[in-house]
């Protein structure tokens, strides 16, 4: 019985995202993480109030990019090819 390895296919050793896929990813993460370093900031104590929290870039802009970043995520996810 002849044991080399002739016979056997080769396997494609990369990724099993696409180029693409994993471009959309990082983009996502990116996004996502710049959103939370957008709600970041002070917070108000019972000594001292920061109306900062209730800034539009804290109340609206972060979590919208963090919802575009997860949705991107889920769409490369479930992306062909």
């Amino acid at each position: 019985m002849n044991t080399t390895s002739g016979n056997i296919p080769k396997t494609n050793r990369s990724w099993s995202a696409p180029f693409t896929r994993r471009r959309i990813m990082v983009a996502a993460c990116l996004l996502t993480a710049t959103g939370y370093l957008l709600m970041a900031g002070p917070g108000s104590t019972e000594q001292s109030f920061c109306a900062d929290i209730f800034s539009a870039r804290r109340i609206v802009l972060a979590p919208l990019l963090c919802l575009s970043g997860y949705l991107l995520i889920i769409i490369a996810i479930l992306r062909k090819g």
